[in-house]
């Protein structure tokens, strides 16, 4: 297997040595932490984490004991962590998403189950069964899947920003929508003075995925001209950004009636 699917992201596989390791640029990915959250963890954590047996920096001259499908060594070396490395680096997440993602990667990635062979009549007729009923499921979900993108295409307006989005949502706070993308690590603010008003930027990992940017020149009297860019919504960012208003992830009104609804686009100014 190439890849492996881990809470809807898509992982290369990565083997050190015969075992499964995870790069640090995986677990912001996965975990949807802004990037180089788990880089920063690590270098503060990296006293307490022992070498060869919670990670591995792996060189030029170790290539031949690195196998990846997706990555390339760099020249500077790569540091990838074994399940009790990454167990031990990510501990402190305690969200909700962090739990399913640590059980999915232990059981699914670290921990690959070998296929059974059936060995009877009997037991080949129940993998059938089971894998007749997994089926069912992963159509199931498959189909309300590509329901709720089938919806969202014919009410998506292209070019609305995050906020325009999540206006037409009901009970959002839409004056912290962008303080919600900067915690999910889809946008940085990207002014030079933190007292300024803040310059928000599309985050490399989701750039052109979620999210994209149209610059626009801004002018005035008496103050130096400078580019401001756009926050531009893309299709699958519409989907992602309603998955998470389903599953409670972005900040809602005090006095939000519960009622998770999409209102269609009414061609008005949502700025």
């Amino acid at each position: 297997m190439n890849t492996i699917t881990i809470h809807q992201t898509e992982l290369p596989v990565v083997e050190f040595r015969g075992n499964r390791v995870v790069t640090l640029a995986m677990i912001d990915q996965v975990h949807e932490r802004p990037e180089g959250t788990a880089k920063r963890n690590f270098n503060e954590h990296r006293a307490r984490l022992i070498d060869g047996e919670d990670f591995h920096l792996i060189t030029a001259g170790q290539k031949d004991e690195f196998r990846s499908f997706a990555i390339d060594l760099p020249n500077r070396g790569l540091i990838v962590l074994t399940e009790q490395g990454y167990l031990m680096l990510v501990k402190s997440l305690t969200d909700d998403l962090a739990w399913t993602v640590q059980r999915q990667l232990v059981n699914s990635y670290f921990r690959p189950q070998p296929f059974a062979v059936p060995q009877t009549r009997a037991e080949a007729m129940r993998l059938a069964a089971d894998l007749e009923e997994q089926n069912e499921v992963l159509l199931l979900e498959n189909k309300q899947q590509a329901d709720t993108i089938a919806s969202l295409e014919s009410l998506f307006m292209t070019g609305e920003t995050p906020t325009q989005f999540c206006k037409r949502l009901n009970g959002v706070n839409c004056s912290q929508v962008n303080s919600s993308l900067l915690r999910l690590g889809w946008i940085y603010n990207a002014a030079n003075d933190e007292n300024s008003k803040p310059r928000y930027r599309v985050a490399s990992r989701v750039r052109d995925r979620f999210l994209t940017e149209r610059p626009r020149k801004i002018s005035a009297e008496g103050v130096e001209s400078f580019i401001k860019y756009d926050l531009i919504l893309l299709l699958d960012g519409a989907c992602r950004l309603h998955q998470l208003y389903m599953k409670g992830d972005l900040t809602m009104k005090s006095k939000w009636d519960g009622r998770h609804t999409l209102a269609k686009y009414d061609g008005g100014d949502a700025q």
